[in-house]
């Protein structure tokens, strides 16, 4: 969950100092881990935005981070393309909850563990180079699509909300209406019930062109 409210952030050089330290933790890739999972990730865990709740920072800083994430992304690249293996490694970009963008990587028997994490968007609309400006030539060298960040609730859910009263009747046929999928889902007793997909923002997944997967 993202708070937008505004909250006074004090001491910005020391916050900008913090991702210097988050990439010093995940430049490298963790061998073993990678080995012993096939899979691996690094998260923008920096305080106090990868908190609860989370928090966007400002566009500028923003901008630093996904720098950041490029160096990352490009280090990675270069210690798997030493492999000789297929591998997926992607950036998952956030937008407009740019806090919880991440580096991805799977590869071996895992290679498409995180191949259908989120939906297809079926809207037409251009990767917002605008807002990374300063970075558009390194992000052209990616291949862009779209997909989903959705909030998913079963119907159990709704109705739980609903008779708790943490939700209004009007609220709980909203979500109903608004939903862009409604499935139904198996339970681990045997049984399913109706789950619903609502929309809350957009995850741009970017490959290097005429690299990995």
């Amino acid at each position: 969950m993202i708070d937008n409210r505004k909250k006074k952030i004090r001491g910005w050089k020391r916050q900008i100092r913090k991702i210097d330290s988050w990439v010093a933790r995940v430049f490298d890739l963790d061998r073993k881990h990678l080995t012993d999972y096939n899979r691996d990730y690094a998260k923008l865990w920096i305080h106090p935005f990868y908190a609860l709740p989370r928090r966007n920072p400002p566009t500028w800083y923003n901008r630093l981070l996904l720098k950041a994430m490029l160096d990352v992304h490009a280090n990675w690249n270069k210690q798997l393309s030493m492999l000789n293996t297929p591998f997926y490694l992607k950036i998952w970009l956030y937008d407009p909850h740019f806090i919880h963008s991440q580096i991805v990587v799977a590869y071996k028997d895992d290679i498409d563990y995180y191949s259908k994490t989120f939906d297809i968007s079926t809207m037409v609309q251009p990767f917002p180079y605008h807002k990374y400006i300063t970075l558009s030539g390194e992000l052209k060298k990616f291949d862009w699509t779209l997909h989903i960040e959705s909030e998913v609730y079963t119907e159990s859910d709704l109705t739980e909300y609903h008779s708790n009263g943490w939700m209004s009747k009007k609220k709980y046929k909203a979500l109903k209406s608004k939903a862009y999928k409604s499935l139904p889902i198996d339970l681990a007793d045997g049984s399913s019930e109706q789950a619903y997909s609502l929309r809350i923002g957009d995850v741009w997944i970017g490959s290097l062109i005429s690299n990995g997967m």
